[in-house]
């Protein structure tokens, strides 16, 4: 299904498309968490980022694979 991609002899994972593409919906939804402020609800602010980082590429993952 999902093969490596080679770049001149060099193999990138089908996982790095994930995790672009989970940058690319992270940023903005980032920006709009900056803009709520939500440090008012959120106990660690990169702990909370990173969550939603990871159940962003789950989902990717999940749908894509």
């Amino acid at each position: 299904m999902l093969k490596e991609v080679n770049l001149d002899g060099i193999f990138i994972a089908p996982f790095a498309a994930d995790l672009f593409w989970a940058l690319v919906i992270f940023y903005p939804l980032r920006l709009c968490f900056d803009r709520w402020a939500i440090e008012r609800w959120v106990w660690h602010r990169s702990l909370f980022d990173l969550s939603v980082f990871v159940i962003i590429v789950s989902a990717i993952g999940l749908t894509l694979g």
